[in-house]
């Protein structure tokens, strides 16, 4: 094949992958619309169920073993409607930069794949530093990075359990740590270097973009901060971000 030829085919076959990503992203973002208004129908019997659980847990006279039943329904409850208000505001397109609190933010994306991570018998370790200062970053974005990085690590365990760890550092004051663990396979050397390259995957056909950790490194290097990955010792990957306390967030 010419050189002429080779060069056509590779670009008809980008043009394809473009167009394959393109459709992909348009079916998602009309589910996200779809499931942000079914989160939302959702909000309304939750809060009746919560109200009517504290009303009957405040009536004289009801035998013990029902008021534990109408106590777990209440928390359950709460729970599920806490889930639905996070997901409400993790789906808008708010890009407004206000003051945030890391270890929450982290502690809510934890919370929100703990159904994932037992599912696939994962073990998530939260060690978090309870010294971070407030900063001024986009909360949506940071969430979308984390989501990215944690689901790949899941995906990257697989289905056999294992462990994920995360961590929260200030370090002297000018930089905060997020420092995401797993004890998965690791990535093969030769691959490290390109693991952030637009459509680079090692996953499956039909299983990553190979644009997830393109756009996690993007959105951190917008927020002014940097991005590292490395194999742990004893297998697994560790990935890095480093945020300047003083760093501003800017739309992608």
């Amino acid at each position: 094949m010419s050189d002429s030829a080779a060069r056509h085919s590779d670009e008809a076959s980008i043009s394809t992958d473009l167009l394959r990503q393109l459709a992909y992203n348009e079916k998602m973002a009309e589910l996200g619309k779809i499931s942000a208004g079914i989160v939302h129908e959702l909000n309304s019997p939750l809060s009746v169920i919560v109200s009517a659980s504290q009303m009957i847990m405040r009536e004289d006279g009801i035998p013990h073993f029902v008021q534990e039943m109408i106590a777990r329904i209440n928390s359950e409850a709460q729970r599920l409607s806490h889930l639905t208000k996070g997901l409400l505001n993790f789906s808008n397109h708010d890009e407004s930069i206000g003051p945030l609190e890391v270890n929450l933010t982290v502690d809510f994306i934890l919370n929100f794949i703990n159904f994932e991570a037992a599912r696939r018998g994962v073990t998530i370790f939260k060690q978090f530093d309870h010294t971070l200062p407030v900063i001024h970053l986009n909360s949506n974005q940071l969430k979308q990075i984390l989501l990215n990085i944690i689901m790949n690590a899941l995906q990257a365990i697989g289905n056999d359990g294992g462990k994920l760890i995360v961590e929260t550092i200030a370090s002297s004051g000018e930089t905060i740590s997020i420092i995401i663990s797993d004890n998965g396979p690791g990535i093969p050397g030769d691959l490290v270097e390109k693991i952030f390259d637009r459509y680079f995957t090692t996953k499956q056909p039909g299983e990553g973009t190979g644009l997830g950790l393109f756009v996690t490194k993007s959105l951190v290097e917008n927020m002014g901060g940097s991005i590292k990955v490395s194999n742990r010792n004893g297998g697994g990957t560790t990935f890095t971000l480093l945020f300047p306390t003083r760093c501003n967030s800017v739309p992608p």
